[in-house]
């Protein structure tokens, strides 16, 4: 060998021939079974490779390509492919010099990818069986990543290398702590995987001074297919393996371990791990050092809420508490109540239906809100006293929303609205913000088929927290929204009698339904509740507005008519989960209420309370009459059906609002229904009123060309009459006059005038007549905004319907 390495120096044009050569010699002792023979050939080509690195060669491993690698029998590729594991592993070796000869200037990357990937299935498939045929095939894979890290690539394989790679590992750790033997498969298996380091380095500067072109996505790639490899057998639960890994990955990025952190999370939602794994994944991640507190609190409000639910079979209480520990640890780094609630208002928008995952998240967030009160003192409360606004916006959308099938859902939206009010300090001072939320409880008042004890306490809660500012305005929104409450309490009142009577006949004859869900016994217990509410916003008014004369006005309720509820320290508190009471108590006093305190007679008595001396009183002064007796105006959020007033549900409106489709999807709710509902029929109205007018417009046209033919008529006649008789009928100075002998007819048809879109009785055949002659009439013009045109009116009334 070393004599044909002199002879090609000297003589490099020879170089093509000599491979031809030993190419030939492989293939015929392959064929013929003599192995020493083609171990021989395999080392002088070895041999010379290493020659091509010289300084002073005159060859170069090019020269040697297109018998190697090149040709669709290529050399290497045929020892790879050979059933026998020695030739294989002198495939394997030839490919790694092969490799080593290659340089950043003279290279074949691609070329040789292709190769990489044929050996790392021999790692993989070697195991310790044939330990040679896997260390050659191991020394080929680090030859190439050696070559990568020189060419500052990333290897297209690069999952596949680092699985050949973990598949090598020793599992018992005994490298731990050693230089890596790289005579063993493990060894050298441990060493090539340290050369995974710099794919670890996102953006790092290398020792040479060079940056490194790895984005984000690589590291990930890399640790994706690290945590894959301890998906399988069992291996997160290998605790010295577990960490003899995570050191590696932490030596690697140790200065930016939030993607660590951020792998981690991701990866505790995987599918097909088990709690106990989740779990050490989990802990894992909170391991890491602190960085990027705000970042790191989204990501894990994100994925942990997915691994709670990626399983629903088998979560238990130990993954429960861990992810709950993980999202207050989390939560306490951030310490500032307006950044928390800025990312769970990111998070929740993710979330905007019902959903086992959306019900886990809002679970998470509680966890999360409750850590508030333990913020330094700065962080405890918002800037200002307002409340963040996309966050009220969503978690009222929940409350008033969703449907009975996600009564859970909407109790830890209730208690999230709660805590989130408690860290406004002193009460609520945006008055758009206290009027949404009393828009919020008068939907809620109007939704008798979601009402509960909890929502009720609820209402109470978030309107002692509109009123804590003891702003005037809000006190003044308060008292009005009193009277709106006790008028939607008195609707539940049972009539008896005459009046029971002619109430149903003027309901039934102006098609009105009576409010409820149907079911009498529950919705007289809604209106008791709703009474209790009235009592609860009185004193609070009373304590907010200095006006004790507000509580004798308090209506008188029965303990047993509602046990379900009752008032502590000012507040209203849930004694169950459903209503309870004695039915004839509910109904004496819904009927007393109603006889003695009709609303207006009630609402004047309380505004004679608050001119005694109020807080009112003193900034109102003499106005304050006036404006207590304007209709409460509420500032609707956005996200909220438009109408204050929902409509109540019949028992197959709740049943058909339950959440779920026979397949299990998310349908709807009866508010969401009720406010498309109120929708369509107000563009309903619009698309009414279009066609009555075209229709009027239609019928004039028609009596202008029935005038015009009579007019011929009656010109024909006339050319048959003298001169003088046309004469006669021609207009004087006076003004014009008809002729003596002109028709009767013609001087009775009504002027276009005289038709009134109003008066026009419109049936389906003239709506549908209309719409078919608007479809055929050309695009108008482009113009500034004006009246809705048909089109615009048809492409919103389907956005809405869907």
């Amino acid at each position: 060998m070393e004599k044909l390495g002199e002879y090609l120096q000297k003589h490099p044009a020879r170089t093509a021939k000599v491979s031809r050569r030993l190419t030939r010699r492989i293939k015929q002792e392959l064929y013929s079974k003599r192995y020493g023979f083609v171990k021989v050939a395999v080392y002088t080509y070895k041999y010379l490779l290493a020659k091509t690195a010289d300084e002073d060669s005159k060859f170069t491993f090019t020269y040697f390509a297109k018998e190697l690698i090149d040709e669709p029998d290529a050399v290497i590729r045929t020892l790879l492919s050979h059933p026998e594991p020695l030739i294989k592993s002198l495939g394997a070796d030839l490919l790694a010099s092969y490799i080593k000869a290659q340089n950043p200037v003279d290279h074949q990357m691609r070329a040789v990818a292709p190769l990489v990937s044929a050996a790392c299935e021999l790692a993989r498939r070697g195991g310790s069986a044939q330990q040679q045929l896997t260390i050659a095939s191991l020394r080929a894979v680090a030859a190439f990543l050696g070559l990568c890290h020189d060419l500052k690539t990333l290897p297209a394989n690069l999952e596949e290398i680092e699985a050949a790679v973990l598949h090598n590992l020793d599992p018992s750790g005994a490298s731990k702590g050693t230089a890596p033997d790289e005579l063993t498969s493990h060894g050298l298996a441990h060493g090539v995987l340290l050369q995974f380091k710099p794919f670890l380095q996102a953006g790092r500067q290398g020792m040479g001074g060079w940056q490194t072109s790895w984005d984000i996505s690589t590291v990930y790639r890399v640790m994706e297919t690290l945590f894959r490899y301890l998906d399988q057998d069992g291996r997160w639960q290998q605790a010295e393996t577990v960490q003899r890994l995570m050191d590696i990955v932490q030596s690697s990025c140790s200065d930016q371990p939030f993607p660590l952190f951020t792998a981690l999370m991701r990866h505790s939602s995987a599918p097909g791990l088990r709690p106990d794994e989740r779990v050490v994944v989990i802990n894992l991640a909170l391991q890491q050092p602190p960085v990027y507190s705000l970042s790191a609190f989204s990501v894990a409000l994100q994925e942990l809420p997915r691994a709670l639910t990626a399983d629903r079979t088998s979560v238990t209480d130990k993954l429960a508490s861990t992810v709950g520990a993980a999202i207050r640890k989390l939560a306490q780094e951030v310490g500032d109540a307006a950044q928390l609630c800025e990312a769970i208002s990111s998070v929740l928008r993710q979330h905007a239906t019902p959903s086992k995952q959306a019900q886990a998240c809002l679970q998470c967030v509680l966890t999360a809100v409750h850590v508030l009160p333990t913020f330094p003192e700065s962080g405890r409360t918002f800037p200002g006293g307002h409340a963040p606004a996309q966050l009220l916006q969503q978690l009222a959308a929940i409350i008033t929303v969703w449907g009975p099938a996600e009564a859970d859902s909407r109790a830890i939206a209730c208690e999230l609205m709660l805590a989130v009010l408690a860290a406004c300090g002193p009460g609520l001072r945006d008055e758009k913000q206290a009027l949404g939320l009393m828009d919020m409880v008068l939907q809620m008042a109007g939704n008798v088929s979601l009402g509960t004890p909890a929502d009720v306490a609820t209402m109470g809660r978030v309107l002692a927290a509109c009123l804590a500012s003891r702003k005037p305005e809000l006190l003044l929104h308060g008292v009005r929204l009193a009277r709106v409450l006790l008028a939607e309490a008195l609707t539940y009142t049972p009539l008896a009698g005459a009046a029971a009577v002619v109430e149903r006949a003027a309901s039934r004859a102006a098609g009105i339904e009576r409010p409820g869900t149907g079911n009498e016994e529950a919705d007289r217990l809604w209106g008791v509740a709703l009474l209790m509410l009235v009592n609860n916003l009185l004193s609070t008014l009373a304590a907010r507005a200095n006006c004790s004369h507000l509580l004798p006005l308090r209506f008188s309720i029965p303990p047993d008519a509602c046990t379900s509820l009752k008032e502590e320290n000012g507040s209203l508190v849930s004694c169950s989960l459903l209503f309870e009471g004695n039915p004839r108590s509910v109904e004496a006093c819904l009927r007393t209420v109603h006889a003695e305190w009709p609303v207006e007679h009630w609402y004047g008595k309380v505004l004679d309370a608050l001119c005694k001396g109020s807080l009112l009183q003193t900034h109102y002064m003499h106005s304050l009459q006036n404006v207590v007796f304007e209709p409460f105006a509420a500032h609707a959020m956005p996200g909220l059906p438009a109408t204050q007033h929902l409509a109540a549900a019949q028992p197959a409106a709740a049943a058909a609002a339950a959440g779920a489709s026979s397949d299990g999807t998310f349908v709807g709710g009866t508010a969401a229904r009720s406010g498309r509902d109120n929708a369509i029929a107000h563009i309903s109205s619009k698309l009414e009123a279009m066609a009555r007018s075209r229709v009027a417009s239609i019928k004039r046209e028609r009596l202008n060309l029935q005038h015009v033919m009579d007019m011929l008529t009656d010109g024909e006649a006339d050319e048959a009459s003298d001169a003088g008789g046309r004469a006669a009928a021609a207009p004087t100075a006076g003004g014009s006059a008809s002729a003596p002998g002109a028709p009767a007819s013609a001087a009775a048809i009504p002027t276009p005038a005289a038709v009134s879109a109003d008066d026009v009785a419109l049936t389906v055949d003239d709506v549908l007549d209309v719409v078919a002659a608007l479809d055929q009439l050309p695009q108008p013009a482009a113009r500034g905004p004006g009246t809705l045109e048909m089109a615009d009116l048809v492409q919103r009334l389907e956005a809405i319907t869907g």
